[in-house]
């Protein structure tokens, strides 16, 4: 049993969905905030929002692990970086600074903290599935 849900960690097929939809209703109506969600496995589970972390929905590559999301930070903070360099390098030349580049100093910096953030809340759902026993969402989106 996990999440309080009998069965939910064996058993595949149409009844065993129905079992894991039944009891993902049961807990709304408690009041909880879950989402149904196909595992890696293709089995059906009811996922805590903090258990889920970040899932697309796509079948283009995506970002979805802690690390991915830090190496995408590491990409913005370079964008940040460049564009102060563009701001400040038309004064070495006796030029006035080129303003029009703090968009990108500030677009670069709001990625960092974006991609930051989502590598936070990857980390802790990764941890908390594992604490919990419990199954990776899938990355595919299952017509159900």
């Amino acid at each position: 049993m996990q999440n309080g849900i009998p069965g939910s960690n064996a058993g595949s097929g149409p009844d065993f969905d129905d079992q894991i939809r039944a009891h993902h209703e049961y807990a709304l109506s408690r009041g909880e905030k879950r989402v149904l969600f196909r595992t890696v496995d293709g089995s059906l589970h009811s996922y805590a929002k903090d258990e889920l972390g970040v899932v697309t929905a796509s079948t283009h590559p995506q970002v979805r692990s802690a690390a991915g999301f830090l190496i995408l930070a590491v990409v913005f903070g370079a964008v940040a970086v460049f564009s102060i360099l563009l701001v400040a390098g038309p004064t070495s030349r006796g030029q006035d600074p080129m303003w029009g580049a703090l968009f990108l100093t500030v677009a670069g910096v709001a990625g960092v903290l974006y991609a930051v953030r989502m590598a936070k809340m990857a980390s802790t759902a990764r941890r908390l599935r594992a604490e919990r026993g419990i199954p990776e969402p899938t990355a595919r989106q299952f017509d159900w």
